[in-house]
């Protein structure tokens, strides 16, 4: 129940108080506890490196805000940067909302680490097996295979069947593609019993049948451990 005042008036509810707004450089663990708390204001200056990675509820960004470094991967919600924003060395926008840039924006990107192009970042329908095999950054070759999808790859590569046997789906292949100076891409190929659909799964290059494959997909060491009823 409401408290009433002895001259007949409710009194006013506390509010939280909003951080005071300051000019001066703010540590980057403040700055990320205030922007997660949608308390940031407009012009905030951050030292150093801001990491909001894995925000899942961050829709925006305060405006001019300034930091050296800024982390934003899977920040699924975050689908623009804001307006007036000033990143004195790269973003990090792995698995982020963001689908595009306005041309020329002049930031330096990364994708898990790894500078990128605004093709590699945005347009990955663009990217072909090919330009992958003749990529000779191993990093960026692996950045690539992921913007294309295993399956994509596959389809458009090719590759080396090591062995194949068959489950409740129908026959299923492990699948390898060699590289020269990288380890093998390794990809277990199986189709689900119950849509039909198949499926390409990355598996350890070390792999050696289909069986092994699934078992280490399902958790298992030891294959010898792995005896399911129905394999999907």
């Amino acid at each position: 129940m409401l408290k009433i005042m002895s001259n007949g008036r409710v009194p006013n509810r506390p509010v939280k108080q909003r951080p005071q707004q300051s000019h001066e450089p703010i540590t980057a663990e403040h700055a990320r506890k205030l922007i997660l708390e949608h308390r940031a204001w407009d012009g905030m200056r951050v030292l150093g490196h801001l990491d909001l990675s894995g925000a899942l509820e961050l829709y925006n960004l305060p405006e001019n805000l300034t930091c050296e470094s800024l982390d934003i991967s899977d920040c699924v919600k975050l689908t623009t940067l804001a307006k007036g924003l000033h990143v004195t060395h790269w973003i990090e926008l792995a698995g982020s909302g963001i689908t595009s840039l306005p041309e020329g924006h002049g930031f330096v990107l990364c994708w898990r680490g790894v500078q990128v192009n605004d093709a590699i970042a945005f347009a990955s329908d663009s990217i072909t097996g090919q330009d992958i095999l003749n990529t000779d950054n191993v990093e960026l070759r692996r950045i690539l295979i992921e913007r294309l999808g295993y399956e994509r790859f596959l389809q458009q590569v090719g590759g080396l069947v090591r062995h194949r046997d068959r489950d409740a789906g129908g026959e299923r292949q492990l699948i390898c593609i060699p590289f020269e100076d990288d380890e093998p891409f390794m990809v277990l190929k199986v189709s689900c019993p119950s849509t039909g659909h198949t499926h390409i799964l990355r598996v350890p290059p070390y792999m050696q049948t289909c069986h092994q494959a699934a078992a280490w997909i399902a958790g298992f060491d030891n294959p010898d451990d792995y005896n399911p009823a129905i394999e999907a």
